[in-house]
């Protein structure tokens, strides 16, 4: 009997121990894009899969010589807009956490522009948080002081991770997995970020203030906005350490008796 129990906790404990992997902290993904054919053709990117244009609608094209992966980007060309221009896309959700994250790239030059990368609210209204790209590749946090957090590298692809919080009010920026701000509080307006409360997500933007004769341009590439869940869901780590350990007990528990009945 004692035997036959051991070999049904050693059954259970495989099964916890192959099903962990499956058991990781799950990202429900609201929108995911490589900008790749289909659906996107190269040209001005508003009208195609739900994204629109700021400013001048020809300086936000899909192009295909220049990727993270894949074939396709986003490109925003300052030269080309009179002002703040560029690309965003409205995806209006009452989830809590929000977290974007996209591949990013700005060409350096010998006239550089300054660029944002953001949440906003529905509307356009108002930012949520984000940062701006200063013309010397200062980054600055979207939030009251609009503290220097870093310095964005140019000419290279950077994996940039938004996570805000809309219970607390407050998000997290990191950059090639290096954390430059945690907990900074909403910007909440869309001109001093002076934090009042903003309600939901609305939107994703990405656009440049051109600098006077402008040949600088920004690419994104593989943006995924997603609402993390399963917080109280154990890691995989965790998952498979127990099963591993509760697989281990099992089995010396069944060497004992086994050794037992057969002295």
């Amino acid at each position: 009997m004692i035997v036959r129990m051991n070999r049904a906790l050693l059954t259970a404990v495989a099964c916890l121990v192959a099903g962990s992997a499956s058991s990781a902290y799950a990202d429900t993904v609201l929108y995911s894009t490589g900008f790749e054919n289909p659906p996107f053709t190269p040209g001005p990117v508003a009208g195609q899969d739900g994204w629109a244009a700021y400013g001048n609608s020809s300086a936000s094209q899909i192009e295909d010589t220049v990727a993270d992966s894949g074939s396709q980007a986003l490109a925003v060309i300052p030269a080309l807009g009179a002002g703040q221009t560029g690309a965003y896309y409205g995806l209006t959700t009452s989830d809590s956490l929000i977290e974007i994250t996209a591949d990013l790239m700005i060409d350096s030059s010998t006239n550089q522009s300054e660029w944002q990368f953001a949440g906003m609210g529905p509307g356009l209204f108002p930012f949520v948080g984000g940062f701006d790209v200063t013309s010397t590749g200062q980054i600055d946090l979207m939030t009251a002081g609009k503290p220097d957090v870093g310095t964005l590298t140019y000419n290279t692809w950077n994996l940039v991770d938004l996570l805000f919080n809309f219970t607390t009010q407050t998000y997290n920026l990191s950059i090639n997995g290096t954390v430059l701000a945690s907990n900074a509080a909403f910007c909440g307006d869309n001109t001093v970020c002076a934090g009042a409360p903003v309600s939901s997500f609305g939107n994703f933007i990405f656009d440049a203030f051109p600098a006077s004769s402008a040949n600088d341009i920004g690419f994104i590439d593989n943006l995924t906005i997603s609402t993390p869940s399963g917080s109280t869901t154990p890691e995989p780590g965790s998952l498979m350490l127990l099963g591993s350990g509760l697989l281990l007990l099992a089995a010396r528990r069944w060497r004992s008796v086994f050794a037992r009945n057969n002295v």
